[in-house]
């Protein structure tokens, strides 16, 4: 089978050096221009028509004909005595959010069992739900380039049943406008995630773009080759068939459904160097080090808290390749990539103690006591079998000494001294109780309900095992 949307679609992808700022091509925007109307000349009601159509969810027939309903019926004209009618009733029964009542999706069922779906595409739609994905979830990665690629797959097949000639040609250029513009800036904010926060080169960030595109040309060519099928499938299904075949987001969510993405950290594109788990961990990896990053700029943590927050965010990822879960390609990237991760971090304290006058001009940031504490960590973890909790208690012992030594050679660094004593003698100690308010005793119930312990109520030596703990289930269910 000729599979024409591998080659309109894949090698279009451009890395560039900066986010991409600009939206769509002037030819999308041409083709993209909403109706323009006066602000007070229409109500909209509080609901998302262009909501993610089956993204990490079922995706049924009725959700397919409500999502058109709420197409056609969430614009209200004030000067529609129809549209008006239609919003009241909804605001005395209390239908804020536009659902069509059971009597109305029944009727439009019928409608749209009797007359069909028309093949246009709704690119308004589309292009809204394209900007979701502008900033990802890290554990989201995979299913969000899959929901994209199925997207376009989907559409694309939509568009050669409905069109021909230079209306075809048309329909594809405006796919393809919409398609690069919205892949490329993921892919790149993605990479410049990476480099942002773990510190990654030049060069490895050039190894991790080209990975995510080989993933997404490997989706489109599987895609491609079952989409035909699936669309068969659904042209068939009993009454519904006759509008859903024109439903793109019905086909994509079959296909995402037929086709479940790959795991394992041994299927890497051919042209890639990193499997798709590889990553979505990496990526997760870098909001770690972001959060700590941001963390010791904002709230002044010291260079001993740090190095132990640090050590027990490279404990899991020694854990992570230790055990298989990612590549040792990316292995290799993740151990290469610390120093500068943890460069910045030192970066952020310094500002900090900029930013704070005097402290800054007592002492300079002090890289001995932050190597010497997260080297007994790491060092203790790796030659105890990997105990975390003894490596945590090594790095505790060594950091006592170590402060002290600090706090002599620097004695008016308020940083030092009487505070980062009371903090090692209390690394074990749970807080005393206290009254607590209805509002936390209720967030105690929910974190109870999963197993877990809010973090105030605990010792910081206990909170790091409980971190630990939920880290190594979490690993199961890679």
């Amino acid at each position: 089978m000729q599979i024409d949307i591998f080659s309109e679609l894949t090698g279009i992808l451009e890395p560039c050096e900066g986010i991409e700022q600009s939206s769509e091509t002037s030819a999308a925007k041409n083709t993209f221009l909403w109706e323009t109307t006066e602000r007070n000349s229409r109500l909209v009601p509080l609901i998302d028509i262009f909501s993610l159509k089956g993204f990490r969810c079922k995706y049924s027939i009725v959700d397919a004909a409500t999502s058109l309903w709420q197409r056609e019926n969430t614009i209200v004209w004030r000067d529609e005595t129809e549209s008006m009618a239609r919003l009241r009733a909804r605001l005395q029964c209390g239908n804020f959010y536009m659902f069509p009542l059971e009597e109305e999706l029944k009727t439009y069922l019928g409608h749209l069992r009797e007359n069909g779906l028309e093949g246009q595409i709704d690119w308004r739609g589309f292009i809204a739900e394209f900007k979701r994905f502008q900033e990802v979830f890290p554990e989201e990665l995979m299913w969000s380039l899959d929901y994209m690629v199925s997207r376009c797959v989907s559409i694309m097949e939509k568009l050669k049943r409905n069109f021909a000639g230079s209306e075809l040609v048309e329909q594809k250029s405006t796919l393809r406008d919409v398609w690069k513009v919205r892949m490329s800036t993921l892919i790149n904010q993605y990479t410049q995630f990476l480099q942002r926060n773990l510190g990654v080169s030049t060069l490895e960030a050039q190894a991790v773009w080209s990975s995510l595109a080989a993933y997404i040309e490997q989706r489109i060519c599987i895609y491609s080759k079952a989409v035909e099928q699936i669309q068969v499938a659904v042209s068939q299904t009993a009454q519904d068939g006759i509008w859903l075949c024109n439903h793109d987001a019905y086909i994509a969510a079959r296909l995402r459904e037929a086709v479940l993405p790959p795991c394992g950290t041994g299927l890497t594109p051919a042209e890639g160097i990193y499997s798709i788990r590889d990553l979505t961990v990496a990526s997760q990896i870098a909001q770690t080090y972001k959060f700590l990053i941001e963390r010791a700029y904002d709230s002044g943590q010291n260079e001993a808290q740090l190095a132990l927050n640090f050590a027990f965010a490279d404990m899991q990822e020694e854990t992570l390749i230790q055990r298989g879960v990612v590549s040792s390609n990316m292995a290799a990237l993740l151990r290469s990539s610390r120093t500068q991760g943890h460069s910045a971090a030192l970066n952020a304290i310094e500002e900090h103690l900029a930013a704070g006058g005097s402290e800054s001009l007592l002492t300079a940031i002090n890289q001995f006591v932050f190597q010497g504490i997260y080297k007994a960590v790491l060092d203790a973890y790796l030659q105890n079998g990997n105990n975390a909790a003894e490596a945590i208690r090594a790095g505790v012992s060594y950091g006592e000494a170590v402060t002290a030594q600090a706090h002599k050679e620097n004695p008016k660094a308020s940083r030092w001294g009487r505070s980062m004593d009371r903090y090692w003698k209390r690394f074990y100690v749970a807080p005393a109780p206290k009254n607590k308010t209805p509002s936390e005793r209720q967030i105690e119930k929910m974190l109870a309900r999963i197993g877990r312990s809010p973090h105030k109520s605990n010792s910081t030596y206990q909170n790091y095992i409980n971190e630990w703990e939920i880290f190594l289930k979490g690993i199961e269910k890679l």
